[in-house]
């Protein structure tokens, strides 16, 4: 019994000698597991993605995790708000029948987003994204939270202010399945007491219809243009349409028609606006996914380079 007390002990001493994790090495560690979420068997990638995801959430934690640039995190989506109230750090697990499975997390900074911390509240409170994609029955019009999130690839995100309301709009990559991909429009807040909401009602307009989000569907690999344009204030996309007379509704069938449209923030409102005078340069930053057919492919970086 005396040996069994005397090693507990020794394990005890031992573990609070042990150096606390910093930064740096954490950062080493997630560059080192991160792309192993993309190689391999279905299996593997998501063992590596829950090794991934519960290092990156403890260093999230870390003092200092806020400005922190994680810069060698190439391989996922690091975004900070215009206003640095929060980040995003986001990525996927692409299986092999072409399906996806989205990751993230939002470090959010408390003085930004509350008229007023409360005494001895946080300052920083970290959020964890949890796919729910699935389960989502109308999800243009559902709200949402952290914890049932429509799971996507973000790439950009816009600030919008109407009447001291601020208004975090995301643009963002789905990979949905072998026959579709998916773009979406959606749109960060926080209430009064701080709390993250996905999606604010009645924030979409287009022809007197109105939603808490925009989800395009279109064929798996077309190109399809959605980006902001800053000197204009809006958001543009490509005018899908399918390809085949017959095939309405049939998403897998659908694609560009080299005809524009876009949203434009008025009055606290993304208003559609049709016939959009713009061009479609290829943005590389488009094909922002993992290709399970092209396992080797280096991530685009392009979402640290709006």
């Amino acid at each position: 019994m005396n040996r069994i007390l005397l090693s507990l002990i020794l394990v005890m001493l031992l573990g609070l000698q042990l150096p606390a994790l910093t930064l740096k090495q954490a950062e080493d560690s997630l560059k080192k597991i991160g792309p192993r979420c993309f190689k391999g068997s279905d299996q593997e990638k998501a063992l590596a993605c829950e090794q991934f995801g519960n290092l990156l959430h403890q260093a999230l934690e870390l003092d200092g995790a806020f400005n922190y640039p994680f810069d060698s995190l190439k391989f996922i989506a690091r975004l900070t708000a215009p206003d640095n109230a929060f980040r995003i750090f986001n990525w996927n697990l692409p299986y092999a029948d072409g399906t996806h499975k989205y990751f993230g997390f939002i470090l959010v900074d408390e003085q930004k987003v509350r008229a007023k911390l409360p005494p001895n509240a946080k300052r920083f409170v970290l959020y964890t994204l949890t796919d729910k994609s699935a389960e989502i029955r109308n999800p243009e019009l559902s709200e949402l939270s952290p914890e049932k999130w429509y799971g996507a690839l973000y790439y950009k995100i816009i600030l919008s202010t109407h009447k001291k309301k601020k208004y975090y709009t995301l643009l963002g990559w789905d990979g949905n399945n072998n026959q579709s991909w998916k773009k979406l429009i959606d749109v960060i807040t926080f209430n009064k007491s701080g709390k993250l909401i996905f999606g604010e009602e009645l924030l979409f307009h287009r022809d007197r219809r109105s939603s808490r989000r925009v989800i395009f569907e279109f064929k798996a690999e077309v190109i399809m243009a959605l980006k902001y344009e800053d000197d204009k204030k809006r958001i543009v996309f490509d005018r899908l349409a399918p390809e085949v007379s017959g095939a309405e509704g049939m998403y897998q069938f659908y694609s560009q028609t080299f005809e524009y449209d876009s949203y434009v923030f008025k009055r606290g409102k993304w208003q559609f606006v049709a016939d959009a005078d713009a061009k479609n340069n290829k943005d590389r930053k488009d094909k922002l996914y993992r290709d399970p057919n092209n396992q080797d492919a280096p991530k685009n970086d392009g979402l640290k380079k709006q």
